[in-house]
């Protein structure tokens, strides 16, 4: 695969002939050969065509010569243009050959019968014809063709700024085209289809996955093409996704597991460019009126999240690696001595006899003897154990063999097992397989040796790594290498996922790295490998902000960092409170990261925040019941909440952790105080800590000594806490405070265990003050803090039986 753009290829010239269906239509286009003749500073689009044809008129006296037009030699074709209407807000468009186009397409990349259930949607369509011009309407959709030269456009009634129209007025100063239509483009390695479309002044671009840059992708360029990227501070991500949206309204999922490479108003400020490395384009395009419609629309397409345990949303300690039992026991025994609460310990390679980027299953019965007893020991202690893993098996193992024999494995181009690319060979220069998860019995066969593991009482799998697929691998179901590459993570995640919900009977939560189109299904996500600096910090949170609009769900980082020397104890601290406020809370790293390791002042803050994400369990649940329901990240950028505020629309130093609650992380070592400037969309909110009332909609400079994270709560909030504990554990907590942040009205759930249906707390206005109802079935113990201008009023409630209560805070 070339980095250079395409220099020619074919793009649609015309519209020949149209054909109506019940919801939508089909066009036959022909395609004439064009060239680059310029470069990338300066392009020029040169077709076959006489100059006269394909020049507008500028007015300039130097305008090139005719001989310019040789340069374009290539012959016409036709394709196929099928635009299906799927629903009042979905629209499905290929273009390819008829045999590319009418083939199924089925990637795992779609929710499970999603087609089927949208075809009950879709909108009987309409078809008239005037001046040149082919309009389809379809309920709320419009598809415009205009014939000569061609050109598509579709518009949503109910989103009236989301236009996606064909780029023709991109032209330079002789009327050459500067980018082309959307069609086929050819490079060495082969064909590769194209979709192009313009851009207006005032829009931002959002979403392709776990980008670690700013949220904002306008006037940028990504190959979306899945890697170790070795760090999160360079254009290598491990979870790209190919899903783009508009701050206009729209967006544009492309549904392939094929390389993409975007060109958001690079080559030119006017148009964007999408090229597939398939010969054919498949895409979908979405419309919603806030980034939240829109992600609801996407994810109804690829998925949504299953529900995870309770005690996810714990604090997880980890080491890479604990070398022993003997290590892994002494943290448990310390972290209860601290009184830190802990539900997780998560125990990397060490466990296995091949740690050494293989995975077999196999245990290392001498550092770790008896390890299903040591889980059912801790499991006593109250922790949950996770074991890592990757789907790579080096061919010293034993499993090797038996994997190879049956075919289980992913070949080469004779059939032999082909080596994992980790960016060079291994460093012991022993080969390692790789799983072949598009072979059914090989998925099988892996989740049979995750099964003993499960029933001996492990929680969960890390699942790392899957990106190592090279471009001549060979698959069972006939995919190479290239095609399968960005899927791979896909498939692996899914096998795992479902073993772990199969032996446990719920949801199969797994701590995944990389991903591709629908991996938000299959939770948590982590943010790979930063550096331990100030930097990767920021650039984590900026990966989990633009995976939030890609991939919404339940995502995370190491905190402390995971690579380089020891952080200072004051970076720890300060990447800790920010860890405390995101979904899911691991500390992780390549040197000890448990907070007794960076002196009396890391253990105290650690503490503290541990103690207060506990309490904030009741919150967590609920946002990742937001995920599960409506397809909205726990973590979400300030757009989210604010989708009209200009100003919150590039924020990526902040995030909120669901509706509620908005966080500053302080990124900085420094062991004064940092004047931390945020910015507060519209509306009031207040100060978690003093509960100070400020005025949204402006920039504000929170001044934040070591031991505090700026954090804020929108007014009209209703934030429930559980009590203290010494983890989250299995079950609600039957105590709750509901903190009740007066000036807006609000509204929040509780969410209980088994089949018992949320309690609904509704925030109102009235005349002599505030109402809280609580309305629900489950019997509780409550207490309502007011939080009013006047301060805080705490009101004990006891216990409430089922049904409505109002209670006013006069």
């Amino acid at each position: 695969m070339t980095d250079t753009l395409p220099r020619h290829g074919h793009y649609a010239r015309r519209l020949l002939s149209v054909t109506a269906h019940p919801h939508g239509v089909r066009a036959e286009l022909d395609l004439i050969g064009f060239v680059d003749a310029g470069n990338d500073l300066r392009p020029v689009i040169v077709s076959e065509e006489p100059l006269a044809r394909q020049l507008f008129s500028t007015g300039v006296p130097n305008r090139p010569s005719a001989a310019i037009a040789a340069k374009a030699t290539a012959n016409g074709h036709r394709a196929l243009l099928d635009v299906h209407v799927l629903s009042p807000r979905i629209v499905r468009v290929r273009l390819g050959s008829s045999d590319d186009v009418e083939a199924p397409r089925d990637f795992g990349m779609l929710a499970a019968g999603v087609l089927d259930v949208l075809a009950g949607e879709a909108p009987a369509s309409e078809l008239r014809q005037a001046d040149g011009v082919i309009i389809v309407e379809a309920g709320e959709i419009a598809v415009r063709l205009t014939r000569d030269p061609f050109a598509i456009q579709l518009t949503c009634t109910a989103v009236p700024r989301a236009t996606i129209e064909t780029s023709l007025q991109d032209r330079d100063v002789h009327g050459f085209l500067v980018t082309p239509p959307p069609g086929i483009v050819e490079a060495l390695d082969g064909a590769r289809a194209l979709w192009s479309w313009a851009l207006t002044p005032d829009e931002r671009l959002y979403g392709l996955g776990e980008v670690f840059g700013p949220l904002d992708h306008r006037g940028q360029r990504f190959r979306l093409w899945n890697i170790d990227a070795w760090g999160t501070t360079k254009a290598a991500a491990y979870k790209y996704v190919p899903f783009l949206h508009s701050s206009r309204g729209y967006g544009i999922f492309v549904h392939t597991p094929a390389e993409v490479r975007a060109d958001l108003g690079a080559i030119s400020l006017r148009t964007a460019i999408l090229e597939v490395d398939e010969a054919a384009l498949d895409l979908f395009v979405v419309f919603g009126s806030t980034p939240a419609e829109m992600l609801a629309e996407y994810t109804r397409l690829t998925g949504r999240c299953g529900m995870p345990p309770r005690w996810v949303f714990g604090v997880w300690l980890s080491r890479c690696r604990y070398q022993s039992r003997d290590e892994v026991a002494e943290v448990a025994q310390r972290v209860r001595a601290e009184g830190i609460p802990c539900d997780v310990l998560h125990i990397d390679p060490a466990w296995l006899a091949r740690p050494n980027l293989n995975c077999d299953f196999i245990s290392n019965e001498d550092a770790f003897p008896d390890l299903p007893g040591f889980i059912q020991e801790l499991k006593n202690q109250g922790f949950k154990v996770s074991l890592w893993e990757l789907p790579y098996i080096m061919a010293t193992s034993p499993r090797f063999a038996e994997a190879a024999a049956r075919g289980y494995l992913l070949s080469d181009e004779t059939g032999a097992p082909i080596p994992a690319d980790f960016g060079g060979p291994a460093p012991d220069g022993i080969a390692r397989a790789i799983v072949d998860f598009t072979n059914p019995e090989a998925s099988h066969w892996w989740q049979s040796l995750h099964r003993p593991w499960l029933r001996a009482g492990v929680a969960v799998f890390k699942t790392d790594f899957g990106e190592g697929v090279p471009a001549g691998a060979r698959a069972s179901n006939g995919m190479t290498g290239r095609q399968l590459h960005n899927l791979y993570p896909l498939l692996y995640n899914a096998t795992v996922s479902g073993v772990i919900g199969e032996e446990t009977g719920r949801f199969g939560f797994v701590w995944g790295r990389s991903g591709w189109a629908g991996l938000q299904r299959y939770p948590g996500q982590w943010g790979g490998d930063p550096k331990t600096d100030v930097c990767s910090m920021a650039a984590e949170l900026r990966g989990g902000l633009n995976l939030a609009l890609s991939a919404p769900g339940i995502w995370s980082h190491d905190i402390g960092g995971f690579y380089g020397p020891p952080p200072s104890p004051a970076l720890y601290i300060r990447w800790a409170q920010m860890g405390m406020f995101s979904p899911l809370a691991r500390a992780h790293g390549t040197t000890p990261r448990e907070p007794w390791v960076f002196g009396e002042q890391a253990v105290e803050n650690f503490r503290r925040y541990a103690r207060l994400r506990v309490r904030l369990a009741p919150y967590l649940y609920a946002t990742a019941q937001e995920a599960v329901e409506f397809g909205l990240p726990m973590l979400r950028p300030l757009l989210l909440v604010a989708p009209n505020d200009p100003a919150a629309a590039i924020v990526d130093d902040s995030f909120m952790l669901g509706g509620s609650l908005l966080v500053a992380p302080v990124f900085s070592e420094e062991t004064e105080p940092v004047a931390r400037r945020l910015y507060l969309p519209e509306g009031e909110w207040y100060d978690f800590w003093s509960d100070e009332r400020l005025a949204g909609g402006r920039w504000v400079t929170r001044l934040a000594p070591l031991d505090l994270i700026p954090v804020y709560v929108r007014a009209g909030a209703i934030v429930p806490l559980g009590p203290e504990a010494e983890r989250v554990g299995e079950c609600a907590p039957e105590e709750l405070t509901l903190e009740v942040y007066t000036g807006a009205s609000g509204e929040a759930r509780v969410y209980w265990d088994g089949d018992v249906p949320p309690t609904h707390l509704v925030l109102v206005a009235e005349e002599r003050g505030w109402c809280l109802r609580i309305v629900g079935e489950h019997e509780a113990d409550w207490t309502v803090r007011w939080h009013l201008p006047q301060g805080v009023r705490t009101m004990p409630l006891g216990r409430l039986s089922a049904g409505e209560v109002r209670v006013r805070n006069a």
